[in-house]
């Protein structure tokens, strides 16, 4: 009784890695739309830097677990991370210099970027084949709430306690995550069950093939990032909007996109939607266009929301991709590819973006585009490819 007990506590705290996730990924947006005031309060504009500054190192460090030894227990490096989170989100909650908060910022990256490969590891437990599909999914969908929904909250709650304060509760909420996971754990190795042991890495004949793959989640986090600034940018430059309005409007284009995807794995409707790819695509890119010319701001706003719908009809790709591996196979390298090509997208879509934003509004508008029709190629090649039933990779839902 007491064994059938334990277990059944266990199942619970499972989701915490997704919980984490969820945080790691709130943290590191939230500031999404506070240049203006963590510019003023750190003296320097080298804080748009600030998203690419843990989204890289992150990436490195996610990259670093294809070399680990197979076996080396995911719980271990889940652990540290969330203990770097809490630190990381400390000292960010009391830095004073711009260098400072990207030097802790980089290094955050770097100390937390074993947390998603991790993550998604301990959801692939071999023997609990169906249950490790649904937290896996658990863990991708905790990343999108918290891409979503960070830099909305952020900038809303900035104005009523600070971004300091923010961190300050992260840390406080990381904390507690850590202190029942490490409690929930040793309960669960102390009922007899063996640790989590990946087994030796083999690869995959069609390993070929999921170059494609790969190209749509770097796309993805390119245009994820990158849609994010020039959100900021635009609305502020056309309408004069604070910091408070350009959070409500990354929320507008957030949710509609967050929404259908949910939806479209709830009901599986994979296969029906990918038929209207190229459509719903044209429906984002007609949306830049017509944000081209002056608009009015509530019509533009209704146009990030069409967008958004639009832009999220792309995503059956990703339940068709959240596939467990192939018996006998080993998750490290897809997984931690993943995530590092992910976070790579995340670190580089700003990048590219602040960078076209110096140059021209157009040039920028012109990219996003581009960037649509290349995910619009991508897709149907990730859809056709077949490789699913074989390589994971780390895909997120629509922000």
């Amino acid at each position: 009784m007491k064994q059938e007990h334990i277990k059944q506590g266990y199942q619970w705290v499972e989701a915490i890695p997704a919980a984490a996730c969820m945080l790691l990924m709130f943290q590191a947006y939230l500031i999404a739309p506070l240049s203006p005031s963590l510019s003023v309060d750190l003296s320097s504009s080298l804080i748009n830097l600030a998203v690419p500054a843990f989204a890289i190192p992150f990436a490195i460090s996610a990259s670093a677990m294809i070399f680990i030894k197979p076996a080396i227990n995911p719980r271990d490096y889940f652990v540290f991370s969330l203990i770097a989170l809490c630190a990381g989100t400390y000292l960010l909650s009391i830095v004073t210099s711009a260098t400072g908060f990207l030097t802790i910022r980089a290094l955050t990256g770097l100390a937390t970027g074993a947390m998603l490969p991790s993550a998604i590891l301990l959801s692939l437990r071999p023997h609990q084949h169906k249950r490790s599909l649904k937290y896996m999914v658990l863990v991708i969908f905790a990343l999108a709430t918290g891409m979503t929904f960070g830099p909305s909250l952020g900038g809303w709650l900035n104005e009523l306690i600070g971004w300091r304060c923010l961190y300050r509760i992260i840390r406080t909420l990381a904390a507690l995550l850590l202190l029942i996971y490490i409690w929930e754990d040793r309960r669960e190795r102390y009922d007899g069950v063996e640790p989590f042991v990946i087994k030796a890495a083999g690869r995959s004949p069609s390993d070929w093939k999921s170059r494609y793959n790969y190209s749509f989640v770097y796309l993805t986090g390119v245009f994820h990032s990158g849609v994010f600034v020039w959100i900021s940018h635009y609305f502020t430059t056309h309408y004069g909007l604070d910091e408070f309005q350009i959070a409500t409007d990354l929320f507008i284009f957030g949710l509609p996109g967050f929404v259908v995807t949910l939806l479209m794995y709830f009901y599986r409707l994979d296969k029906k939607v990918i038929t209207i790819l190229y459509a719903s695509l044209g429906v984002t890119i007609a949306g830049l266009l017509a944000l081209m010319v002056s608009l009015p701001l509530w019509l533009a706003e209704c146009l990030l929301g069409i967008m958004s719908i639009g832009f999220g009809c792309s995503q059956p790709l990703f339940i068709g991709i959240l596939k467990l591996p192939r018996v006998g196979s080993s998750p490290i390298e897809p997984v931690a590819k993943g995530s590092a090509i992910l976070f790579a997208g995340y670190g580089t879509g700003p990048l590219i973006m602040l960078a076209l934003l110096s140059v021209d509004l157009a040039a920028a508008m012109l990219f996003l585009i581009l960037l649509v029709l290349a995910l619009a190629y991508t897709s149907r090649r990730v859809w056709n490819a077949g490789v699913s039933k074989v390589i994971p990779v780390i895909p997120l839902s629509n922000i």
